[in-house]
């Protein structure tokens, strides 16, 4: 029996549970996952590969702008903007729900992005320029939450009842923060593009986890007066 494909859009912003393929966001979860745990084992314990070898020579360009960007990506930001919605969401109650689970979903990023910090035990690059961070370099926390974080609201709006036009400009805006964030990291030489690339994957493993819950719930209940 054929799969009915979901609707382009969704009435009030919120897909219905009977409609979720939660196991193919699962499937690309994993894959996330296991693309990650790969390339962290190769990158741990070991020289720079030759892709952080060739990207060298780029760090050091543009640091102002770069240290700019990195606020982007920094918990004061995001405690400001997870504030913010938090108001929307008391507010418009239907948005509550989508508001909360970003927030688990970016404080759990946090806590497993640090934790494979110390597992992979990956020293920071020995060039760096402004501030030089103690912490191990895989994966890039700012790479990580920029994904989990904005890459969830995107999802979010993708599966609304937005304008598709608009859905676009979401998606590329989104994705020009993402790079410029990943390439900031790489300017003020506080990684190796190899922990970006982790970052970006396994934010995006927490983002497809958010998204499954999202969708496993269903649309919130509007608040009545």
């Amino acid at each position: 029996m054929p799969r009915r494909a979901l609707p382009d859009t969704i009435a009030h912003g919120f897909p219905p549970a009977p409609d979720v393929r939660w196991r193919d966001r699962l499937f690309f979860a994993g894959y996330y996952l296991i693309a990650f745990v790969a390339l962290g084992l190769v990158v741990s314990y070991r020289l720079p590969s030759p892709i952080d070898v060739f990207a060298r020579p780029y760090a050091g360009h543009g640091v102002p702008i770069a240290k700019a960007l990195t606020v982007f990506g920094t918990f004061p930001v995001y405690t400001t903007i997870s504030a913010l919605l938090l108001v929307v969401g008391f507010l418009k109650r239907d948005l509550l729900r989508p508001v909360l689970i970003s927030i688990v979903t970016l404080l759990a990023a946090w806590q497993v992005s640090d934790a494979c910090k110390t597992l992979y035990h990956r020293p920071r690059p020995n060039y760096w320029f402004g501030y030089h961070e103690p912490s191990y370099s895989y994966p890039s926390g700012h790479a990580t939450l920029v994904i989990a974080f904005y890459g969830f609201w995107t999802a979010v709006a993708w599966a609304s009842d937005l304008p598709v036009a608009v859905k676009r400009w979401v998606r590329l805006a989104f994705a020009a923060l993402a790079i410029a964030i990943g390439w900031a990291r790489l300017a003020l030489g506080a990684h190796y593009v190899t922990d970006v690339i982790g970052g970006y994957l396994l934010g995006a493993t927490m983002a497809s986890l958010g998204m499954i819950v999202f969708r496993a719930l269903g649309p919130a209940e509007a608040s009545r007066p």
